[in-house]
Order: C-alpha cells, then structure tokens, then sequence
C-alpha cells in the first residue's frame, strides 16, 4: 500500500478532519488558491479534495503537507507514533540512512491509460493557474526523473516548476544549483535532450525523499513506507516510475530555451528567474480514475514545510553532533519566516554559558545559507510561538550592536531573497536573548502623543503584549523616511524592539510582522541602534522591485463552504 490513495484513506481513518472533501465545482483558475488560503487560517490547515473541477472529470487534491500530522503519517517505516517535530526530525534522520531496493513489476495501474505520441494532451489535466501575475497554468507536483549522463543507474528525483505551454509542451526552470540542472547540463554539453519522466500524484514519501535533495530516491523511500517501492519502465524513455502513481509524463528537456514564467514563489512574491527550459512530452500515462495532485505555491505552509522539513532535520541532527556542548533543546523554522529565519533553544543550564548563544547561531547560518535572522534563547521561552520570541528579544537581550547583537555583512544567501541588493548575497543577524528580563514600567495611552505620530506618516502602532511597551510594530505609510526618529519619540520611550512595517502587513498578525522581517529588512542596511533600543525597518525601499500576487476578488467570492 504505496499509493496516494492509500495515504488518503488513511489520514481520513486517522484524522477525518484533516481531509475536506469539496463537492461544489471549483474553477481550475484561482479558485483553488482562494480556497487554500481560505482553510490556512484554520489551525488543522487541511487538505483539500475537489471532487469536481470545472471542465474536467479528473479530481483534484490540494494542501496535503500543510500540517505537521500528515506529514508524520506519511512516514510508514517510523518505529513509533511520531510525537513533535523533534520527534520526526529524529526519526527522519534515522529512517534517511537507510535504504530499501525497489523491486521491479511488470505493470501497474498507472498503466491503466497510456496516451502516446499524438494522443499526449495535456490539457486533459486540471492545472491550475493559483495567481493573477504568474504566466500561465502551472504543474507544482511534478516530480521530474532523469538518469546521471555519466552514470546511468544513478537516478534522482527533483521539484522543478512546469509552465503549460501546449498540447505537448512545457516550460521549466530547472533549481540552478540542483541535481537535476547538472544533469541537463552534461546533457546540453554532449548535444543530447535529456530524457525525463515526472510523476504527478504519490505516496507523500516519495515527494519528502525528493525534497532532501540526495539520489537514490525510490531506495529511500522504501525505507520512510517501511517497504520496497514497485516500479515499472516507461513507455517511450528508458526511466524507472513508480508502478501505483496516478499520473505520468514522459518526454525530452530540449536543447532549445524558451521564455518561462513569472511565477510566485516561496517568498510570497513573484519570480522571473527561470533557466527557460522547454519539455517536449511523449506519452501520458495515467489510471483510469486518476487523481490530480497540486502543491500550493507562494510561501503557503504546505510549500514551506515540505521544502523545508528533510533539510531541517539534517541539521538539526548536526547541530546536536558539533555544538561544542550537549545543550539544544530546540530548533525552530517559523513558516512565516520562509526559510529565512530560525529560532533556537538551549537548555537552561546551558543557556547563560558566555558566547555559546552566538557559537550556536553561527554554526547554524553554516549548515543552513538561507537564514539571514538566527535568535538564541534559553528553554523556558517558547520559541514556536512567534510574539512570545520577539517579546523575549525586547526583554531579555541588550539590544546594542557589538553587545547581544551581531551583524554579518556580504555572506552567502539564497538567490530568491527580495531585500538582497546583490543576488545570491545578504547581510545577516544575530541575536543572543538568553540573558535576563529587563523589566519596563506598564505602557500608558497618550492622544496628543499619538496624534504627533501621525503627523510621521505612522498609521497604527500595535503592542503584542497588551500593556508591555518593550515591543511595538509600527505601520507607516508610503511616504514615511524617518525611522531613526520614530524611536526617539516620547511615546515610545519604554520601547525596546520596535518594528516598522508597511501598511499592507497587518500589525496584528504575527505571521505578517515575521514575513514582513524575512524577506524586507537586510540588517546592515536597516537596523537602527539608539541607547540600547532597536529598530528594524522591515518596509520596502524606494528601490523595492518585488511583486505581492493576487487573486482576482470575484475568486473569493466562490469560496467553498466547507
């Protein structure tokens, strides 16, 4: 039992409320986003199976790794029930290092229908279109498979966005620095189309095993299901599928390029960078009652978590191997911070050891290049929960530069970082909030002092902890430019940490404030220190070129009432 419809029944047995079954028609085109976003709002953040897309006889499934739950689940081989996140990281690194060979059959249900040649259509599929600025339709869950030039058993497994561009054709962009791009790449030196298949619809363990960016997927994921994965040949390329997926495509990435995207990526904004690759499919292969399955894109909670989880775990297994004591006790990637900032814990006996907070922080930004914000607390705060980890940086850190804050300019990042000035490079910050609570007096409303902010273009300003000044988040409007003298206005005199957003981040919101922090505010650049208080200006820069996308608001008008 390997399939995606196997993992289905049983997350309905196991957790019948992760599972929403739609049964009204939804539209192919942002519909599904709406609705996504819609049921992200709800703390179980559910799957979502359309049962009806409009235009199509192919149901659709949606948001499958949104939740910590169903992520567990899908780890079969695990040797107990899978508790807390620590848990599955440990489990994760133990069931990672070992494999179980496939075995080979003869055929499978994805044979049910083989579409070859001029049958291939691919509009026949339900693919989605999620927003309004991305260049078209989009396969998200497509898993494309491709052997190694120079070593042909060798076979790997990789994401890769796939624009529609035909009856037969798709664009792509293959991940600049992965597998898969050197693949192509000895490939395109040799003169050679690299023969590919993507797999669209599978047990949630192959898409975890695809997503740790190692080889050998399909022995890997024998070991996460605790059995050997069943694969079967292609038709018209020589590349091993598994025999229980939904759906399959084959074909050629060819030499030629072509133009693709933008699209909307983990950041929450949209993205030109594409390697311009183009798909030439050969044949469709599919079962006879197919499932289509799509991964919420943008930085949506099933797009972080996935793409997060199986690297987390590696380094959360060396971070326990090379601090140079026994002393974490948690580790921490809030979704919001999409993949840019990581909280850490240590324990208490531990935690006031001088300089192991910053040795820890640095060790991490080692192992982990895309975190550009690393805070270090000691266990009693509860660093998966966002305001109460910015509330203890604004009372438990001395906020001077040099002091409990750290910056590190010109160091290697991930190339999609919207606030970077220079591709690929950012400042980064570290912050030690393991030292005592610095205690304030309780904040007291003041109008006329309120009125004296919003004659510096500040809209609202939000204490997350009611009656606690040391931290605030200031909305400002476009016209804004004085943060330095902001800070030093009288209402905010007990203030410790203010944060300053833009008017389209809700202040009330702490997902917001994070996202806001990650992926706006580079801290050489945007931090102001003035006698032992901190600003950061996470708004956007008159030189900002970044795009939110949307949605149409007819869109959220059909919403599903589910």
């Amino acid at each position: 039992m390997q399939s995606l419809r196997s993992y289905l029944e049983k997350l309905e047995t196991i957790h019948p409320d992760h599972l929403a079954r739609v049964g009204e028609p939804v539209d192919w085109q942002y519909e599904v986003t709406a609705n996504v976003e819609k049921v992200s709002k709800r703390n179980n953040n559910p799957a979502l199976f359309f049962e009806r897309i409009k235009g199509y006889s192919t149901p659709l499934v949606v948001n499958l790794f949104g939740h910590m739950d169903r992520i567990n689940l899908a780890l079969k081989g695990a040797s107990h029930r899978i508790i807390d996140r620590l848990d599955f990281y440990d489990e994760w690194n133990r069931l990672i290092n070992r494999e179980v060979t496939p075995v080979w059959v003869d055929g499978g249900p994805v044979k049910d229908i083989c579409c070859i040649g001029e049958d291939v259509d691919l509009a026949t599929l339900p693919i989605v279109k999620f927003y309004e600025q991305d260049a078209g339709r989009y396969i998200t869950s497509g898993l494309l498979v491709a052997r190694d030039p120079d070593n042909p058993e060798a076979v790997n497994l990789s994401y890769a966005r796939m624009q529609l561009k035909g009856r037969n054709r798709l664009g792509t962009s293959l991940h600049s620095r992965g597998n898969m791009w050197h693949y192509f790449e000895r490939s395109k030196a040799l003169g050679k189309p690299m023969d590919v298949a993507i797999i669209i619809g599978a047990h949630p363990a192959l898409y975890l095993a695809a997503a740790a960016k190692i080889t050998n997927e399909y022995a890997v994921t024998g070991s996460l299901i605790g059995e050997p994965v069943e694969l079967v040949k292609s038709e018209t390329v020589d590349l091993p599928i598994p025999s229980q997926a939904e759906i399959v495509l084959e074909g050629k990435i060819l030499l030629d390029e072509e133009d693709e995207g933008p699209f909307n990526e983990y950041t929450g904004y949209l993205s030109g960078r594409s390697t311009r690759n183009i798909i030439h499919v050969s044949a469709l292969t599919k079962r006879r009652d197919s499932i289509y399955m799509t991964i919420a894109p943008s930085n949506s909670d099933e797009h972080l978590l996935l793409s997060g989880l199986p690297k987390q775990a590696r380094i959360y297994r060396s971070m326990k191997d090379f601090l140079p004591m026994p002393a974490l006790r948690n580790i921490y990637w809030p979704i919001a911070g999409t993949h840019f900032v990581c909280f850490i814990s240590l324990e208490k006996s531990r935690s006031s050891t001088p300089g192991l907070a910053k040795q820890a922080a640095l060790l991490l930004m080692g192992l982990d290049p895309y975190v550009k914000i690393v805070a270090v607390f000691s266990e009693d705060i509860d660093i998966s929960n966002i305001t109460d980890s910015l509330r203890a940086i604004a009372s438990m850190s001395d906020l001077r530069i040099g002091s409990d804050i750290e910056i590190l300019r010109g160091v290697f990042t991930h190339r999609l970082d919207p606030s970077s000035r220079e591709e690929g490079v950012s400042s980064k910050i570290i912050i030690d909030a393991t030292g005592p609570e610095i205690e304030a007096a309780p904040y007291q409303s003041n109008a006329e002092a309120l009125d004296k902010l919003r004659l510096r273009k500040v809209e609202e300003i939000s204490f997350p902890n009611v009656d606690d000044p040391r931290l605030c988040v200031a909305k400002v409007g476009p016209d804004f430019d004085d943060p330095r003298g902001l800070l030093q206005e009288t209402i905010l005199n007990q203030c410790r940490l203010v944060i300053i957003v833009d008017e389209d981040v809700d202040i009330f919101n702490s997902r917001q404030v994070l996202w806001a922090l990650a992926t706006r505010f580079q801290p050489a650049e945007h931090i102001i220190a003035i006698n032992g208080k901190l600003g950061i200006d996470a708004t956007k820069p008159k030189t900002w070129k970044a795009i939110r996308a949307t949605i149409p608001p007819e869109a959220r008008k059909s919403l599903v009432h589910r």
